[in-house]
């Protein structure tokens, strides 16, 4: 059983599932594929990308495939490589492994998540926010901040001067 805010989803085998599947998968383990299909491809995968030319995805990154609509990713951000996103989670007070809940992981413009990191529950990534690496992101993150570790911790705020033209 899928829970989203006390709705149930039904599991979906579809055609259309089994191609974003397959190309979430190639975009992920094909290591000399040029940044612009790469990111092409996650979006044909279901992800919400604002503006594909304008996002880095590395090589390994994973996206959820069972719920890859669920994410979105802002213009000018940078993901690196071995990065994990994850749109569902377990409810691990029940004993069965039939009670998943889902929720939007949402990552703002400009960006930059570290190495190897993992978003492990629906949260929202502010604008300009800095992930370092091997973090492990269970709660949501304010725009111009730094933050790493596992569980993330604050490190500072970003000194950034915004150009008014």
């Amino acid at each position: 059983m899928i829970e989203n805010s006390n709705k149930i989803l039904t599991k979906d085998y579809s055609f259309k599932r089994i191609i974003r599947k397959i190309l979430l998968l190639v975009a992920r383990k094909t290591p000399l594929l040029p940044g612009e299909y790469r990111v092409r491809l996650v979006k044909w995968g279901g992800v919400n990308i604002k503006d594909y030319r304008k996002v880095f995805i590395g090589y390994d990154v994973a996206f959820d495939d069972l719920h890859p609509e669920l994410i979105s990713v802002g213009q000018g951000t940078i993901i690196t490589e071995g990065t994990k996103i994850l749109s569902h989670f377990l409810d691990v007070s029940y004993n069965d492994y039939d009670h998943q809940y889902v929720g939007e992981v949402r990552i703002g413009a400009n960006v930059f998540i570290g190495m190897n990191s993992v978003i492990v529950k629906p949260v929202t990534i502010g604008n300009g926010a800095v992930i370092g690496a091997n973090s492990v992101i269970n709660k949501d993150i304010p725009p111009y901040t730094i933050w790493g570790g596992n569980p993330i911790k604050f490190i500072s705020e970003r000194n950034i001067q915004i150009k008014e033209r």
